[in-house]
């Protein structure tokens, strides 16, 4: 159930632990800051071949059917414009040096529905289609070996992006480009692909290169190709001796540190501290020599930095030696437990001996009391779950390192659900010991119906007991009925790892895949989906108070939860530097607080009265 890593010049590789699945429908997807290479200015030499399309597209070059475009000064729309499609945002462009005299597109999006919503196949060009622009000839005879720098911004639903290669107008072979995005997932703006040729295609007279975006070899039971692909600043150089390339990185050892623990390393970005410290942050990275000479005394390096931006943690990998050509992940030497609740931001570089510092790639992570979340707290996309076609469940997995209790499930229900449609958590045990996994339900939650403020918003569904879970390996899954009318949806947010998230056809009619149902296929994006560990913290020394003494939820929330209380209580809630920002008494055993208006972050909830004192932690994104 591990990453698989990929030299340059191979295809990606199926997992065939389970069948995998990607979204339903094509909805906003946010642009996740991807890993950019780092090529030091003093390696660079001068340009072979390059172009910036400050003229548009060169005349002697070769467009397809469904044509790529230029956006400039002079065209409509111009340069200030990128997609033109239903599901993007037009006023995002490529962010390159020179894209103010203009870039190209192929706007597979805009071409399949004409900017509609909901218009599929209707547009100019619909899916399935390619997008192929050739170049005309390039002479390479003096060069033996030849990198593509290239400003991209890529993003994808189906599509591939390929840069095929030609020879005295013959085929040679073509090289994928951002072949790690998952379903939904995009590049910054800013990207730098770097694209090492082929030796076989260096040092001859007629060379041409063509891009690719293929919205026609990869598609899902929802279609293919959508979004797009803009390039601009071309150029040929001769490959650097020193060229580092970070391929991806992580903070919970999935590819080496998983092995001293008891899980298999997956990231969380909301992580119960008692979670955290008995499984730290585990970093790694990955990294690939691009370049013509070996990278000696290459490492990987981490800084975290806290809330406040001040440095808490420092660490890196042992120097190795990474040949040409070659793909190596680096763990960190020390792992780390923070040692309070809050947010933190993880930078990752690597460093080499000819290489001072590679560009640095970020992470977020947030300490919580109680919740354990992987998402990336952005919707981006949908699964929809209670279909007119029957119930499906949808479900993240989670290690669970220290015993614990398993309370309620959270989980962010899409804007399009119907209102009085109904849904209901599921827990399960994953016991991969056999031949196959095997998902043993734990606890079921009441169904719960969907209210006109839920929509576009977190939900709390709690069990009807607490759920006592030693360590292992758990699931928890929002579920759905067959309804002609009443359906709902649950965001997605991030990429998920591979068999980590699952989604159930009951064998009602969805007909999800080729596998017989019911069946659990995996999917590549990350549900919105939570698990609420514990009761709350108290300070009184009676440690047989109920675990229903008191409840928060939404939590995280977006400023907007409700506290449920079995009796009166003082509430005071403060900000992350003890500051009291709301005080009020509870007669009631219901109340709603607002703290939209506060900055997002962490705020400490102190209930108290003549017979307890309770506290716990809120989290406002």
């Amino acid at each position: 159930m591990k990453k698989i890593y990929i030299s340059i010049f191979t295809l990606a590789i199926s997992f065939s632990a389970m069948a995998q699945l990607s979204l339903e429908s094509l909805t906003f997807a946010k642009g996740e800051k991807s890993n950019r290479s780092s090529l030091m200015d003093s390696e660079k030499s001068a340009a072979i071949w390059e172009e910036d399309f400050a003229n548009g597209i060169p005349v002697g070059w070769t467009n397809s059917a469904a044509p790529w475009v230029y956006r400039g000064p002079g065209t409509t729309p111009n340069q200030n414009t990128g997609t033109q499609g239903a599901y993007g945002t037009a006023s995002t462009t490529i962010s390159s040096p020179t894209q103010a005299n203009g870039f190209i597109i192929f706007d597979s999006d805009y071409y399949d529905n004409n900017g509609a919503q909901g218009n599929f196949g209707n547009g100019p060009y619909p899916v399935p289609h390619n997008g192929e622009l050739m170049t005309d000839m390039i002479d390479l005879t003096s060069y033996s070996d030849v990198t593509l720098m290239a400003h991209s911004y890529f993003r994808t639903f189906q599509g591939q992006a390929f840069v095929a290669f030609y020879v005295n107008g013959i085929y040679d072979s073509q090289v994928e480009v951002h072949s790690n995005l998952a379903v939904n997932d995009a590049t910054t703006t800013d990207a730098t692909a770097l694209i090492r040729l082929p030796l076989s295609v260096c040092g001859n007279a007629n060379v041409q290169m063509q891009f690719i975006f293929d919205g026609t070899s990869q598609s899902n039971v929802n279609g293919s190709g959508y979004y797009f692909w803009m390039l601009d600043d071309l150029e040929l150089v001769e490959t650097p001796a020193y060229l580092m390339d970070v391929v991806d990185q992580n903070h919970g050892g999935w590819d080496i540190g998983y092995l001293a623990t008891s899980g298999v390393g997956m990231d969380y970005t909301f992580k119960p501290k008692v979670q955290s410290d008995a499984n730290p942050y585990m970093f790694e990275m990955i990294i690939a020599n691009v370049g013509a000479q070996p990278l000696n005394g290459i490492q990987m390096n981490v800084e975290v930095l806290n809330s406040a931006g001040v440095s808490v943690f420092n660490s890196s990998s042992s120097p190795t030696t990474l040949a040409v050509l070659d793909t190596a992940s680096y763990l960190a030497d020390q792992t780390y437990a923070p040692l309070s609740q809050g947010v933190y931001d993880i930078n990752f570089w690597g460093t080499s001996d000819s290489i001072l510092s590679s560009d640095t790639s970020e992470m977020t992570a947030v300490i919580t009391d109680s919740v354990y979340g992987r998402d990336n707290a952005n919707p981006a996309g949908a699964w929809r779950v209670g279909r007119v076609c029957g119930g499906l469940q949808l479900a993240n997995k989670f290690d669970v390192y220290v015993a614990d209790e398993a309370t309620s499930v959270s989980a962010y229900v899409a804007d399009y659900s119907v209102v009085g449609a109904e849904m209901y958590a599921v827990l399960y045990e994953v016991d991969t010991t056999g031949t196959s996994t095997v998902y043993i339900p734990l606890d079921q939650t009441d169904d719960y119906t969907i209210q006109p403020a839920d929509r576009d918003n977190w939900v709390t569904i709690g069990f009807n007991q607490v759920n006592n879970l030693m360590p292992g390996m758990y699931m928890v899954a929002i579920g759905g009925y067959v309804h002609p009318t009443d359906t709902f949806g649950i965001n997605v947010s991030g990429s998920a790892e591979p068999t980590m998230s699952m989604i159930y056809d009951d064998g009602n009619g969805c007909n999800l895949g080729s596998q017989p149902p019911p069946f659990w296929y995996w999917v590549t994006d990350c549900p919105m989906i939570r698990l609420n560990f514990g009761t709350p913290f108290t300070t009184n020394i009676d440690e047989n108070i109920s675990n229903n003494a008191f409840l928060i939820y939404p939590n995280p929330s977006k400023g907007v939860f409700t506290i449920e209380l079995d009796e009166g209580y003082d509430l005071t809630i403060s900000n992350i530097l003890g500051q009291p920002i709301y005080v009020s008494t509870i007669y009631g055993t219901e109340k709603t607080i607002d703290l939209s208006s506060f900055d997002k972050g962490i705020y400490t909830i102190e209930l108290s009265n003549i017979n307890n004192t309770f506290t716990k932690k809120v989290i406002v994104e």
